[in-house]
């Protein structure tokens, strides 16, 4: 990459239309990324890994100039663009470089057992170098298809809104259909109730049955980031309190990225006792009661699909 710029109007046109190209993408530092990946599969490094990754992009900047209007001249970087992070409104001009990172949940079965879970090194799991907010999506989906190939587990993918406001099809489903659950950030705007389906309301990315309190389902409401660190104490009882409510995963996403959920009240190991339920179920105590759906103490819910 080098500094300087094209002068003219012919120029700066001619060096607009190549960004429509090819994509940069650096093979041979992916390539290099994935040696230690490798290497620590082989060697067994991975073994305690579930499968979760954080994916985010960080920018790379560069030392040409960008476009200018006013002086009429071009960046000698004609894939380059401006990289946003942190809400910042002045961008960093040149690529954006997007990377999964293995990570592990601090909580899990040896801590509910007093010993501290089993951890694995928070490797770089790839890397892709791109025209910034341009493939956002898609890259992160090349390089989690690079994992499956390797064989590697399957579990959450986290990411922050660049990934949230990608188009479902550049992003949400091919990720879903590589086997990962999904755990996006929202605005505050968005939090809480979002919407409904089939009578199921969506909370929070998660569908829930719609007798969930509204204390539980409004926990969230309007909170920003700031807000939701200070009272991050108090809302965890809440959000754990929500958690036997949401629909339960029947079955894993099919080739399109589909998943079957079901009702909380439902199945051999139903997460909230409802009476509806049961009066329209064909074993129902023939009850006509409308009441809302309570909880079953003695059900543990590990974890609500998203």
């Amino acid at each position: 990459m080098t500094a300087g710029c094209c002068r003219g109007p012919a120029p700066v046109a001619a060096c607009r239309v190549e960004r429509g190209g090819d994509p940069v993408r650096p093979r041979l530092a992916n390539d290099l990324v994935l040696v230690p990946v490798r290497l620590a599969q082989q060697r067994g490094y991975l073994r305690h890994w579930a499968g979760d990754v954080g994916v985010d992009a960080t920018s790379i900047p560069v030392l040409a100039d960008p476009d200018s209007d006013r002086s009429g001249t071009a960046s000698v970087e004609i894939t380059a663009g401006r990289h946003f992070s942190g809400g910042s409104d002045k961008g960093i001009f040149g690529y954006s470089a997007s990377l999964p990172i293995a990570v592990h949940s601090r909580t899990g079965e040896g801590t509910v057992k007093g010993r501290r879970a089993p951890s694995c090194p928070q490797l770089c799991l790839g890397l892709s170098l791109d025209t910034p907010t341009v493939r956002t999506g898609e890259n992160a989906v090349t390089m989690l298809k690079q994992l499956a190939e390797l064989r590697l587990p399957a579990d959450t993918c986290a990411a922050d809104r660049a990934y949230t406001g990608c188009s479902p099809e550049n992003f949400r489903i091919p990720v879903r259909q590589l086997g990962y659950r999904l755990a996006l950030d929202c605005k505050a705007a968005d939090l809480a109730i979002q919407g409904s389906w089939q009578g199921a309301v969506l909370i929070d990315g998660s569908l829930a049955c719609p007798h969930i309190p509204d204390a539980l389902a409004q926990a969230t409401h309007g909170m920003d980031d700031k807000t939701f660190r200070r009272r991050l104490d108090d809302l965890k009882p809440l959000v754990a309190e929500r958690l036997p409510y949401f629909l339960k995963l029947k079955q894993n996403a099919d080739a399109r990225g589909t998943v079957r959920l079901q009702c909380p009240a439902a199945g051999p190991s139903p997460s909230v006792n409802c009476p509806r339920r049961e009066r329209l179920s064909p074993a129902g105590t023939g009850s006509t009661s409308r009441s809302a759906p309570t909880t079953r103490g003695s059900t543990v819910v590990s974890r609500a699909p998203t």
